[in-house]
């Protein structure tokens, strides 16, 4: 199946210390009816990236030295690798996070700070709703 042909949107989910957060954004993005995978580790998130174009990547800063470090690893990706949508949990405002932005383009990238997290997520999930194609369709 090609990417055109896919009318799920597809979303990445990278592990982080605090398991319940990547399991309540599974289940949220599941209930929306996208296409979710798990990456167990920063590598593992690259290697389906680079499979194929990801609508959503989600990943959970917090209390993660490794997944702040896979977030400054995406900007050697291939624009093609790049997911459309980057969702990054944080618990702390940080000017290196909202300095991806301009450095991700073309992805949009949106920094949602705990407890809150969860409310974000759900308006970039309307978003993309209302926009409806899936990456690289």
């Amino acid at each position: 199946m090609t990417v055109e042909d896919r009318a799920t949107l597809k979303a990445v989910i990278v592990a982080s210390e605090s398991a319940s957060a990547a399991h309540r954004a599974g289940k949220l993005l599941g209930d929306f009816g996208l296409d979710v995978s798990e990456a167990e580790s920063p590598a593992r998130a690259l290697e389906l990236l680079l499979q194929e174009p990801a609508d959503l990547l989600v990943v959970d800063v917090c209390n993660s030295i490794e997944n702040r470090e896979f977030i400054d690893r995406l900007i050697e990706l291939p624009i093609t690798a790049r997911p459309r949508e980057l969702a990054i949990f944080s618990d702390m405002l940080d000017d290196q996070l909202r300095g991806l932005r301009s450095r991700l383009r073309p992805t949009k990238v949106h920094v949602f700070l705990t407890p809150l997290h969860m409310h974000g997520l759900l308006g970039v999930l309307r978003q993309m709703e209302r926009q409806g194609q899936p990456a690289g369709a």
